[in-house]
């Protein structure tokens, strides 16, 4: 019969787990700050499943391979395993008008096919406790309450097209400085003698609808298009 793995090392597993879902977090922030899909929670249960395919790989097979005749690394089951586990995560990740959604879910299920390795193993405790704190983890980061408490400041990002006008530039600066949009910048992508399209970055409040400032660009009648995407460069 396969010998429990003791609990002190059982908690130093834990322990390794959690330092690396605050890595994953941190890591996780400053993409949250730029809008991008893959934001706190992606991260952290990316990081924490991660660490226990890594403590599974490391420690789970040791009771195997002091067996007497053991020639053999049952350590490349759980290789294939990460591998294969990827592609029925990529598959529940959906595009849609340049909206991606679905990455916390896929993230989700690579975490759970580390959990169900590690019980295989017989890592019980570590397996049991990793999938009490994911399970807390999704819940308390499901509808972004808490990130929103964290997260000051996020990107603002739009590409304008608009008649070519002297000092249009001017003229949107001012607004979007009016709609309290930070550290205004403008790059221009394309110039002509009737047209102008150029990009616009700052920084907004997370509190601040981003359609409220669209809608008091839209009142100049020399805009012709505006393109929003959420999310930073």
């Amino acid at each position: 019969m396969t010998n429990l793995t003791p609990i002190p090392m059982q908690l130093d597993w834990l322990l390794r787990i959690i330092v690396a879902a605050f890595c994953g977090a941190t890591i996780g922030y400053e993409r949250a700050i730029q809008r991008k899909s893959a934001g706190v929670r992606t991260h952290i249960v990316v990081a924490i499943a991660s660490a226990l395919f890594m403590i599974v790989s490391k420690y789970g097979f040791t009771d195997l391979l002091n067996m007497h005749g053991i020639a053999l690394d049952p350590s490349r089951i759980a290789a294939q395993i990460v591998t294969g586990i990827s592609f029925i995560g990529a598959g529940t990740i959906l595009v849609r008008q340049e909206q991606i959604s679905g990455l916390t879910t896929a993230a989700g299920v690579w975490a759970t096919a580390a959990i169900g390795m590690a019980i295989g193993a017989g890592m019980y405790i570590i397996g049991i406790l990793s999938t009490v704190f994911l399970f807390v983890v999704q819940t308390l980061f499901h509808d972004d309450f808490l990130i929103n408490k964290i997260i000051m400041h996020v990107r603002f990002n739009i590409e304008i097209e608009a008649v070519n006008e002297h000092n249009i530039l001017n003229t949107i600066e001012r607004e979007l400085e009016a709609s309290h949009v930070e550290n205004v910048s403008t790059k221009i992508l394309y110039v002509s003698d009737d047209k102008i399209i150029f990009f616009v970055d700052g920084v907004i409040n997370n509190n601040i609808d981003e359609n409220d400032i669209i809608m008091a660009l839209r009142k100049y009648p020399d805009i012709k298009r505006i393109r929003y995407s959420r999310g930073g460069k």
